[in-house]
């Protein structure tokens, strides 16, 4: 089990890339078993089985990690704030909480004292990936601020109330997270990426 918790002015994220090397593949059976009866009829009504597939692996990892921290069992989890960013309230100190993810990866960004929201793409090669890093930027900071936004490529500064990062994932992966306000001297949160529970 590992209760680190974020810290204030810190944003821990949790990423998982089924086609990278030594990523968990999806496994719907044991996937769907976690997730609540609310949860189950939302992946049924998605079209596709790619669509279907992702959305159980990121409920079910989501699920696995918040039972690592807590320590209980993942189907005992309450994950009834949805995947836009909410509140989590089963630990000692509630955290803001968001989860996002595709057909063959997801990431879950936790913190405290700091309103977050993720965005992710899977890129094909370094190429494609320079290009998606700025639209990731955009989404992640129209997710929080509600309306579309502007940015120029590298901007690491908040931008009103708001600062946009990006996020250190593996491979070709490419995510931001944008955060509420100015934090430090820095202008954003200290981010971390962490490693998933052993079995996930």
């Amino acid at each position: 089990m590992n209760r680190t918790l974020p810290a204030r002015d810190e944003v821990h994220v949790w990423f998982c890339d089924a086609h990278r090397s030594g990523g968990r593949r999806a496994d719907a059976i044991g996937d769907i078993a976690l997730l609540s009866r609310e949860e189950k009829i939302r992946c049924a009504r998605l079209a596709r089985p790619a669509e279907r597939r992702g959305f159980a692996a990121a409920r079910a990892g989501a699920r696995r990690v918040l039972a690592d921290l807590v320590g209980a069992a993942p189907e005992t989890i309450d994950m009834s704030v949805g995947t836009s960013a909410g509140m989590f309230a089963g630990l000692p100190t509630p955290l803001a909480l968001d989860l996002v993810w595709s057909a063959d990866a997801w990431a879950l960004g936790l913190s405290t004292g700091v309103r977050l929201c993720l965005a992710l793409e899977l890129a094909e090669g370094p190429a494609a990936a320079a290009f998606a890093r700025a639209r990731v930027r955009r989404k992640a900071l129209a997710r929080l601020s509600g309306a579309a936004c502007t940015m120029g490529a590298g901007m690491q500064r908040a931008s009103g109330a708001f600062s946009v990062h990006d996020v250190p994932t593996p491979g070709f992966a490419v995510a931001a997270v944008a955060c509420s306000g100015r934090h430090r001297r820095t202008g954003g949160p200290s981010l971390l990426l962490r490693e998933m529970p052993a079995g996930t």
